[in-house]
């Protein structure tokens, strides 16, 4: 059976009875989330819950198997698998467990779905996931399916639970993109195009990617609905996006207090335009702290991790 359930949460209620396929999603409308999902407080007292708790104690899972990778629109290479053994290690056959995966992406946030396996003979249980839509980088998770939605019991089945990576790539990664970002001084003043982030970006194999060619420090503050006209008359839909943003200190180069070196901090604000439609589809703000033995060596590391978590939230956020 298949369930939207909310990212922040784990365990939800489940139907009794496993099955191998997975069903109809509930209605946006019907999508569970902490707010309206109520765990039961009280103890486990009853015999089902006791009994389920204290068989968990020789049940243990194994992941078996896990794809690598994939881009969107590209099915992961392998199914994901789980062992289930119970006391001395034997497999335990035709026992349910419950994954939780990534099923939906809503402006930015994901909605995870619940389905329900059983073990073959060899204690092994496969879930093969569906062609990927959208970009992420998650977990899947596996459990013993819980009887019943007491706390204890809750908690009993999580503390069982296996995990495997559930990455799913952009398609800036077959795409690329051309860049407007725009460093900035201590002063305020521009510098020049990020080369860490468009060296970020080359590492994960994106070889169409570079600086906009509109790209002049009198560009910079004009509405993204410029910018992209702008580059599009000259290169159209050639790359796949436009990334536009700048990278500027919030906090100046500072000696640390134990006058063990120095201090800064730096701030990113970075969107994304679909260079076939011209419709923003990525805004995002980070910041970055650091420290370093000298000028040089704290700017270089801020602007290196900062570089680097905006490449890699572009590469599963888009």
């Amino acid at each position: 059976m298949k369930k939207i359930i909310s990212k922040s949460f784990v365990l939800l209620p489940f139907v009794l009875a496993a099955c191998t396929s997975v069903p109809a999603v509930k209605n946006e409308s019907e999508t569970e989330s902490p707010s309206n999902h109520s765990v039961k407080e009280s103890p486990a007292e009853n015999t089902k819950d006791t009994q389920f708790i204290k068989e968990l104690e020789n049940v243990n899972l194994k992941l078996s198997s896990s794809p690598k990778a994939t881009v969107t629109g590209t099915a992961f290479n392998t199914a994901f698998s789980v062992t289930v053994t119970g006391k001395d290690g034997a497999a335990l056959s035709a026992y349910p467990v419950t994954v939780s995966y990534p099923a939906a992406k809503t402006e930015g946030k994901i909605s995870f779905a619940t389905a329900e396996l059983i073990t073959d003979q060899n204690g092994l249980c496969t879930f093969t996931a569906e062609k990927p839509d959208f970009a992420c980088n998650e977990k899947i998770t596996f459990y013993p399916t819980p009887v019943s939605d007491s706390k204890e019991t809750l908690e009993a089945a999580e503390n069982k639970a296996v995990s495997a990576e559930w990455k799913v790539k952009s398609d800036i990664t077959k795409k690329g993109a051309v860049l407007f970002i725009w460093e900035f001084n201590e002063r305020g003043r521009p510098t020049g195009n990020s080369y860490g982030v468009l060296s970020k970006l080359k590492a994960w194999g994106i070889w169409n990617v570079g600086n906009a060619p509109v790209n002049e420090p009198s560009d910079i503050g004009k509405p993204l609905t410029t910018l992209y006209k702008e580059n599009y008359e000259i290169i159209e839909d050639q790359y796949g996006y436009l990334i536009c943003g700048t990278i500027k200190f919030s906090q100046p180069v500072t000696a640390l207090e134990s006058g063990d070196g120095y201090c800064c901090t730096m701030v990113a604000e970075i969107s994304a335009v679909n260079m076939k439609n011209g419709k923003v589809v990525y805004t995002n703000n980070y910041e970055q702290y650091a420290e370093g033995s000298n000028w040089n060596n704290v700017t270089q590391t801020c602007k290196d991790k900062l570089s680097k978590t905006i490449a890699d939230s572009l590469i599963f956020g888009l």
